[in-house]
């Protein structure tokens, strides 16, 4: 595993600011913000398991460090919702070095392709916690969605990380719930965040 990610969680705010990171997100490798990451290659092959592999650990970073931003930042979130966003970021770190564990034994690399931050960017743009909470719910719903289906995907061939895709969909579920419990209503009522 890479000791940067690992070490780089301080306890409390994430230190990030939304303009980037101090360490520049190493060592994932950024696509220019106009760009688009490239497409994944074939699932049933090595380097199309790295690439969601890749893909999903860069997600689990920016919502570790989305949600330790989200619980220093917003002065309208309640006490209890500010506690759970510190735990989130607790149980994202857990889900990114999972990844990146099954990313070392699988011998991927993390910089092999280029990745987006879009979901940072867009998340650190929300005006208020409603809409940080909506918009990472719905964040959380399109990852436990894929992850779902890469499971279901790899299982035949790659048991080990179709059973790591299972269980982060499943602990994602519980993500959701958070933004449920303090903001019933579904949607954004003043659309997306912009990015």
């Amino acid at each position: 595993m890479n000791s940067s990610i690992e070490s780089s969680r301080p306890s409390g705010s994430s230190g990030i600011e939304p303009q980037g990171s101090a360490w520049g997100w190493r060592p994932f490798r950024l696509c220019p913000p106009d760009e688009r990451p490239p497409a994944p290659r074939a699932i049933d092959t090595r380097e199309g398991v790295g690439d969601r592999l890749r893909t999903a650990a860069f997600a689990e970073l920016q919502a570790r460090e989305a949600f330790a931003w989200a619980a220093g930042r917003y002065g309208d979130a309640p006490e209890g919702l500010r506690r759970a966003w510190e735990g989130l970021a607790a149980s994202e770190h857990r889900h990114l070095l999972m990844i990146l564990e099954r990313m070392r034994v699988l011998g991927i690399a993390t910089d092999a392709r280029p990745v987006s931050d879009a979901l940072w960017r867009s998340l650190t743009a929300c005006p208020d916690a409603a809409s940080f909470a909506r918009w990472m719910r719905r964040a959380e719903e399109r990852g436990k969605t894929a992850e779902e289906r890469f499971a279901e995907r790899l299982t035949g061939s790659d048991p080990e990380t179709a059973s790591m895709f299972a269980e982060i969909a499943r602990e994602e579920a519980a993500h959701i719930a958070v933004a449920d419990r303090y903001f019933p209503e579904r949607g954004l009522s003043g659309g997306e965040c912009p990015a």
